[in-house]
């Protein structure tokens, strides 16, 4: 400590402009900037992409991957992640030959893969190019296997050169469940639907025509999971909340399981009556037969099929009700 009584005056002006400039350094170098990056669409995209519950056919073989981010004080690094939704934690052993898509894309300006890399103290960037698409089939696919169909969840995060990082909690980080299909996975069909719905009368048994089957793809396998809900109308998209999927029959109309998941830990039912095909007209009759509610003119019937590679597909047919 400097003792300031033993000290000459002419020492007095340089000891303070010492001090002074130690206090505009230390101002300087403390960031003002509070607020995370904003990520948003693509120049010329009227939205983010993948957009939330996309659906990619049996044809299909990548995700475009679109989208914009912004900081004034200058982006730090953006990550792109893609990770299976279908998986409930139950550590489920599959068919080795089949893969998951796993990415974790990270751009930054010292990315080691030029198409992830971007100007130092850039305050946007747009990406919007094939080079940053995610493929899961084909010669630009890098899976070790086919891949396992089903739900997964793409998540674009980013953190500007303070830290600043945004947050799934808040929605500054951007989420979308994407389900992905393929030929190998098992078929769900409804027949009687009338202008895209199937219509009901309240207090009835729902009456639905179709299937659920095995395909005759050489890489389809014999169904093992059936999981059949009515909800309400959209709920469908929100029943996480931690990303996977769980069961929500307190919150359903309808709630039932047959056979066993390899992804959910609660997914087991009574035995399938098939593992080829099953009738849904005579799966869903007696004591399993959905009586519609009242309280209600829409409501959505969500079917969930599995088979013994773990390839999983969903369907949502809209119900209107009478």
């Amino acid at each position: 400590m400097i003792n300031m009584k033993f000290i000459h005056p002419r020492y007095f002006i340089p000891v303070l402009s010492v001090a002074g400039m130690l206090s505009c350094e230390t101002a300087e170098e403390t960031p003002n900037d509070l607020s995370a990056p904003v990520i948003g669409q693509a120049d010329g995209s009227e939205h983010i992409e993948p957009e939330n519950g996309e659906i990619y056919g049996i044809n299909a073989d990548h995700m475009h991957v679109k989208f914009s981010v912004e900081d004034a004080s200058g982006i730090g690094q953006v990550r792109v992640n893609v990770h299976a939704n279908f998986d409930g934690h139950s550590h489920a052993r599959i068919n080795n030959s089949f893969a998951r898509l796993e990415t974790n894309n990270i751009f930054s300006p010292t990315a080691d893969n030029p198409a992830l890399r971007f100007p130092e103290g850039s305050t946007r960037i747009n990406i919007d190019g094939h080079e940053t698409d995610i493929f899961w089939a084909g010669e630009n696919a890098d899976l070790a296997g086919p891949v396992i169909a089903g739900s997964y969840d793409v998540g674009i995060e980013a953190t500007d050169i303070f830290g600043n990082q945004t947050s799934y909690a808040d929605g500054s980080s951007y989420i979308a469940t994407i389900q992905i299909k393929t030929p190998y996975a098992p078929a769900i069909s409804v027949s009687n639907l009338h202008e895209g719905e199937l219509e009901a009368e309240a207090g009835m048994p729902l009456t639905i025509q179709g299937t659920v089957s095995r395909t005759d793809h050489e890489l389809s396998s014999p169904i093992t999971f059936l999981w059949v809900r009515l909800a309400e109308e959209g709920e469908h998209h929100d029943d996480d909340d931690d990303g996977h999927n769980h069961r929500m029959a307190d919150e359903d109309f309808f709630d039932k399981m047959w056979g066993s998941s390899a992804w959910l830990e609660d997914g087991n039912g009574p035995d399938l009556p098939h593992d080829e095909m099953l009738d849904l007209n005579k799966i869903l009759s007696g004591e399993n037969a959905i009586i519609v509610p009242a309280s209600e003119d829409h409501l959505d019937l969500i079917i969930r099929a599995e088979d013994s590679n773990g390839n999983t597909t969903e369907e949502v047919f809209t119900i209107h009700i009478e």
